[in-house]
């Protein structure tokens, strides 16, 4: 009912901060793992939730930016790359947000750089590999995009539920369905 990000020291467990989630979304559940980067010096954890996205100052708790969108449970987590943060919409219409970190205050009509919104993921998390971004949508179809651009690059139905993010090895991408 009011979900927040919270901040415990390692030595002893104590609370040092809580910052609630903005936003009103209907449907407040979200279990994105945060992504911990640096932009122009300042250290900002990026926090995708239902409806909203922000990145946190580490030393404060307080927002820096945040990005608007629809969608909720939100579980893939985010990537950063090429001066990008990536970021998947969750449930409801999952689409892929490319935003550029360094705005504050609410950048949704700014500094979203790009939108995929087929084949996005609901559950498994992107991954980046040179300049091309990889992911698989829950119902298989897998994906690549150009990392900078968005613009697809090829796309394949590769049959099966997934769950599990795509994993780079050996020059190759691995996608595992749940079967």
């Amino acid at each position: 009912g009011d979900p927040f990000v919270i901040a415990r020291r390692c030595d002893d467990g104590s609370e040092l901060g809580r910052t609630p989630r903005p936003g009103d979304a209907a449907k407040k559940v979200s279990f994105s793992t945060p992504l911990v980067i640096t932009v122009n010096g300042r250290t900002q954890a990026i926090s995708p939730g239902s409806d909203i996205v922000s990145a946190l100052d580490v030393a404060t708790g307080e927002e820096i930016w945040h990005v608007k969108y629809d969608g909720y449970s939100v579980v893939p987590r985010p990537v950063y790359r090429h001066g990008l943060v990536f970021v998947c919409t969750g449930f409801g219409k999952p689409d892929l947000l490319a935003i550029r970190p360094d705005g504050t205050g609410d950048v949704t009509e700014t500094h979203v750089a790009w939108r995929v919104t087929k084949g996005a993921p609901n559950t498994s998390s992107p991954v980046v590999v040179g300049n091309e971004l990889f992911m698989v949508s829950d119902g298989g179809v897998a994906s690549c995009v150009d990392a900078h651009t968005g613009e697809a690059i090829w796309q394949h139905r590769l049959g099966g539920a997934f769950s599990a993010s795509p994993v780079y090895a050996d020059g190759k991408i691995y996608f595992h369905n749940e079967e």
